[in-house]
């Protein structure tokens, strides 16, 4: 709890009693049709986007001003400040969508299992290929978060990119039971080159 709310908590209690403790709620944004600055006359301290139908889905806010900046509503994107009036904008997008969750005298966070993987975890997910020093790109799975691991029982070095084609020697090398993490919107970012043909990377992601 910040300064400020411990300064202020007999007036933020009174609110939320007013509020009937509804201090935040979630809303499903559609792609479907462009919007150019839509007014969304919405209050708040607190902005998460919470899920997304894929990882092309993307949209734009400007906060109580249209002249204010434009901020990405991305997977995972958290935007903390006061506000009374939200302008959205994003392309035609048809059967994409975003979800925010919207809140004051609210914050929310999803826990992580020491520090490494959150607690919503996936399926693991293998990468590999037969051919030793060729691009291999893990499958589309929208997440947050996702632990590379290379096999222990590997002989050579994982070397992994995001995004764009690895190639060997240009990007993050992994020897054999080593692992990195990484915050993503997609496991689709994630791709492998093998020095040697048949040797395995983990994903472990959450959403």
């Amino acid at each position: 709890m910040s300064d400020r709310d411990l300064q202020n908590w007999e007036q933020r209690l009174g609110d939320q009693v007013q509020r009937n403790w509804e201090n935040y709620f979630r809303r499903r944004i559609h792609l479907d049709t462009a919007r150019d600055l839509e007014a969304w006359h919405v209050s708040g301290e607190y902005i998460y986007v919470e899920q997304v139908s894929s990882e092309s889905a993307r949209a734009s806010i400007r906060l109580n001003r249209n002249t204010n900046d434009e901020l990405d509503l991305l997977a995972g994107v958290k935007i903390e400040t006061v506000f009374k009036q939200i302008y959205l904008t994003h392309t035609a997008q048809p059967g994409e969508w975003l979800d925010l969750l919207i809140g004051i005298n609210f914050r929310y966070v999803k826990p992580a299992a020491g520090g490494i993987i959150g607690a919503e975890v996936q399926q693991v997910l293998n990468l590999t290929h037969a051919v030793a020093n060729t691009d291999v790109q893990a499958a589309a799975n929208v997440c947050n978060k996702a632990l590379i691991k290379a096999d222990v029982e590997n002989t050579g070095i994982a070397w992994i990119d995001f995004g764009t084609a690895a190639v060997q020697s240009s990007c993050i090398p992994l020897d054999p039971g080593e692992w990195i993490t990484v915050s993503l919107s997609n496991t689709n970012r994630i791709h492998a080159n093998f020095e040697v043909g048949t040797e395995l990377v983990y994903i472990a992601y959450e959403v």
